[in-house]
């Protein structure tokens, strides 16, 4: 799938990670987190698709020291994975950033599960959030 709205692959990139570092994210073994609380965010731009008018999606995943080793590959080796895909990339990095450092502890967490569609959850994750 490709866009068709003028928007490149690497200049969405490019807006993008500029965002999320205006909102607190660094750099770590690669890798853009976002501590909040007891939790760490990763949050990794992905292009879905082939070419230059790729859609961007952005794999985000939630690591806390109490369920799994610390990630190396980023997002996906977290025990918290979900993709959020961006029509709006401004707007829709913006919603995310704002549920994403609202949850800083595994009880808001379990809570607040429902707000991200299609997450999958590691096991060792599920009984600390309730699950």
């Amino acid at each position: 799938m490709t866009r068709d709205d003028g928007h490149v692959v690497s200049e969405s990139r490019a807006a993008v990670v500029k965002l999320l570092k205006a909102r607190g994210a660094k750099t770590r073994r690669g890798h853009l987190r976002i501590p909040v609380g007891d939790l760490f965010w990763y949050v990794d731009p992905r292009a879905e698709g082939v070419g230059r008018n790729a859609y961007l999606v952005l794999e985000v995943g939630c690591w806390t020291p109490e369920a799994a080793p610390e990630p190396d590959g980023g997002a996906v080796d977290c025990p918290l994975l979900v993709d959020v895909p961006l029509g709006d990339l401004i707007a829709d990095t913006t919603a995310l950033l704002d549920r994403i450092t609202a949850i800083g502890d595994l009880a808001t967490l379990g809570k607040r599960l429902d707000e991200f569609p299609g997450a999958l959850v590691d096991r060792s994750l599920a009984p600390l959030i309730g699950r």
